[in-house]
């Protein structure tokens, strides 16, 4: 039971990403004086998608997220009443269903432009201690202190890219983030970059983010999201959003060919010969990854002040289930209830 827990960094990760996600790409109209984006949104009625941060600008996002966990294993085919009871009771003693909380604090800053377009982004976050309690309402884990993020970035606004970043205080493994996963983030968002949407339009984006699970041939993941916009009113734009994830991994076997050298084909090859040149079965190279399936959908909604692009609110609520399978062992199923909450404040205003 316990190693089937350890599944419980995929989930918190995909909550931590999603979160942090939510403050760090706003969608937008264009880069334009305030006064011409609300005449622009009133006479036309829709709105420019832009994802790229802004200089001079100075943005506080806080973030809120409970999720409910449950997890059940299946007894094997042919698995005695002695070995079902054991598993029985370590399942009674993990006290599922789970329930965690976490809230996420950041604060966005950009410096001024020079000539050639390039602005600094500096992002200062605190992340509470994530609270684990199991069905008794019993703490689970040990206990976790704040982290302070702390992320310093060089941008170039004629350009839309990242000219370097440099990320410290960040645990990749408890939040799923990384230098290289939040460049990807940022910039998987390029392509709905200026597109235009009406109100009762939608417009959708693949989020191919490396979740921190280990990814290999076997592996195929899609999430994407979709926005919807349901009006624009007073320089704010109101989104429905959706999300869908699925998630395969086949759990093939790692391909021992290069290592195992072919058998000989000669009449006098001894036994030994014949035996040091099969792959060797027990080699933990060898043997096959676990299989996992898994899916989700999530829905909510965000208003989004257009002139600044400030996420002004959030809300998200997401299922997710998910099985995993290996061989010899009982195959896992996963549920997972989970509700976000944001909102954000211009801090120059």
């Amino acid at each position: 039971m316990s190693q089937h827990l350890k599944s419980t960094g995929l989930t918190r990760g995909l909550a931590a990403l999603l979160l942090l996600s939510a403050g760090l790409l706003p969608a937008s109209q264009a880069a334009t004086p305030k006064a011409k984006v609300a005449a622009a949104a009133a006479a036309t009625n829709e709105v420019e998608l832009r994802f790229f941060p802004l200089p001079q600008q100075r943005h506080q996002i806080r973030s809120v997220m409970a999720m409910k966990m449950d997890m059940r294993m299946e007894p094997l085919e042919g698995m005695s009443e002695d070995e079902r009871a054991k598993m029985e009771q370590a399942m009674q003693a993990a006290k599922m269903p789970m329930t965690m909380r976490s809230e996420f604090d950041q604060q966005m800053t950009t410096t001024a432009a020079d000539k050639q377009g390039n602005f600094q982004l500096q992002l200062r976050g605190k992340s509470l201690p994530m609270e684990m309690t199991n069905a008794a309402g019993e703490r689970v884990g040990p206990p976790k202190a704040t982290m302070d993020i702390k992320i310093d970035a060089k941008l170039n606004q004629k350009t839309g890219s990242f000219e370097s970043m440099k990320v410290a205080g960040l645990d990749a493994a408890a939040s799923g983030m990384s230098e290289g996963l939040l460049k990807q983030l940022l910039m998987s968002m390029r392509g709905l970059e200026g597109r235009r949407l009406k109100v009762g339009e939608s417009a959708e984006m693949p989020l191919d983010m490396a979740l921190p699970i280990p990814k290999g041939p076997g592996m195929n993941l899609k999430m994407v999201g979709r926005y919807t916009l349901l009006k624009l009113e007073q320089g704010v734009a109101d989104f429905d959003v959706g999300v869908s994830i699925s998630m395969d991994m086949d759990g093939s076997t790692p391909d021992a060919a290069s290592s195992a050298a072919p058998a000989s084909s000669s009449p006098d090859a001894s036994a030994a010969d014949t035996a040091s040149s099969a792959p060797a079965a027990a080699d933990p190279k060898n043997q096959p990854m676990p299989s996992m399936k898994a899916s989700g959908q999530g829905k909510g909604r965000m208003s989004l002040r257009l002139a600044d692009r400030l996420m002004l609110t959030q809300q998200m609520e997401m299922t997710m289930s998910m099985r995993i399978e290996a061989a010899g062992k009982p195959a896992m199923n996963m549920s997972m209830d989970m509700q976000m909450e944001a909102s954000g404040k211009n801090l120059k205003r």
